[in-house]
C-alpha cells in the first residue's frame, strides 16, 4: 500500500463510501503519519463506549483507573501512538447533508443538525478516553485530523441529532441514557421523543 496525503480535512470524505475495513496510509510533509479505516459499528461497539459517553465531559481525557465504582474521572493525557489509526464512518457524508436542502432526499435530512461524537484514545486506550463533539463537518474533520497529527487515534465515530447530544451532555441530566445504533438519519429523527426512546432512556445514533 502507497502512501497518500491528505491537504485538507475535507479530504476525508473521498474515503468515505469504500469497502469497508478498507485503509489507507496517510503521510502529511513533514508531520506524522496515521492510518485512516473506513468502518461500519456494532451495537456492540456502542455499548461499549456508552458509559463513557454519558459522563457527559467533552474534550478531555477521562479513566476510571482503579476506583471499583468504575466512575470515569479527568486524567492527564494519553501517551500518543507512534503511528495512530483512524476509524472513519459514512455518518461524515451525512452531516454534510443534515440542513435542509430541497434537493436532498427529504428521509434523509432533518430540521435541526446532526451533531459528531468522536471517541479519542492513545497508547493507554484501556485506562483513559476522551469525548469530541463536533458541531458541524467542518469541525469533525478538522478534529480528527488534529487528534491524528498529534498521535492519537479516532476508535469510534458516531452522529446524533442536536437536540439529543445537547441532553446527553447536560449538566441537569437525570439518568442514564443508552444509545440505540439506528440505520439512517429517517430513523434518528422518528426514534427522537418516540414512546420507546422516552420508555427505555434511550438516544438514537447511526454509526
Amino acid at each position: 500500500m502507497s502512501p497518500t496525503n491528505i491537504h485538507k480535512a475535507a479530504q476525508l470524505l473521498n474515503h468515505v463510501g469504500s469497502t469497508f475495513d478498507s485503509q489507507v496510509t496517510i503521510m502529511p510533509s513533514g508531520r506524522r503519519a496515521y492510518t485512516v479505516y473506513v468502518a461500519e459499528f456494532s451495537q456492540e461497539t456502542v455499548d461499549k463506549y456508552t458509559k463513557l459517553i454519558n459522563r457527559g465531559i467533552e474534550g478531555q481525557w477521562l479513566s476510571w483507573g482503579n476506583d471499583p465504582t468504575r466512575v470515569f474521572r479527568v486524567v492527564e493525557p494519553s501517551l500518543p501512538f507512534d503511528i495512530p489509526k483512524v476509524c472513519i464512518s459514512w455518518v461524515l457524508k451525512q452531516l454534510a447533508g443534515s440542513t435542509y436542502d430541497e434537493e436532498i432526499d427529504t428521509s434523509q435530512q432533518t430540521e435541526e443538525p446532526l451533531y459528531c461524537l468522536l471517541v479519542v484514545q492513545g497508547k493507554n486506550a484501556r485506562e483513559r478516553s476522551k469525548v469530541v463533539v463536533a458541531r458541524s463537518l467542518e469541525d469533525a474533520t478538522t478534529s480528527i485530523l488534529h487528534e491524528a497529527i498529534n498521535g492519537y487515534s479516532v476508535v469510534f465515530m458516531g452522529a446524533l441529532l442536536r437536540s439529543d447530544m445537547n441532553e446527553l451532555f447536560s449538566d441537569a441530566k437525570s439518568c442514564i441514557f443508552s444509545l440505540k445504533k439506528l440505520p439512517d438519519v429517517a430513523a434518528l429523527n422518528a426514534f427522537s421523543g418516540s414512546k420507546e426512546a422516552q420508555t427505555f432512556q434511550q438516544i438514537g445514533i447511526i454509526c
